[in-house]
């Protein structure tokens, strides 16, 4: 185990020091409290790792079996409300 201070990890991250602390703060990087902090440098693997971007899928791939949907009917499903059958009394 190797642990490291804010700083270092702020210089792996490539960011400032008080976004460190914010992502030990908000839970996202665990942390070793203390003065200096201390940050065990394979939990910052594990964060760098788990916040890489993945890129779309293989163009005309299918994702998870699910057809692709035209740009219409997408925004019929996710934007817009379907009409709803007059209430009877």
């Amino acid at each position: 185990m190797k642990l490291i201070t804010e700083q270092e990890a702020a210089s792996i991250l490539r960011c400032s020091t008080e976004k460190v602390k914010r992502l030990r703060l908000s839970g996202r990087l665990p942390y070793i409290p203390g003065r200096p902090v201390k940050i065990d440098e394979a939990d910052l693997l594990v964060f760098i790792e788990a916040s890489k971007k993945r890129g779309p899928s293989p163009a005309g791939a299918v994702a998870e079996g699910k057809p692709k949907l035209s740009a219409e009917a997408w925004a019929r499903q996710a934007v817009l409300k379907p009409k709803r059958a007059p209430r009877s009394k």
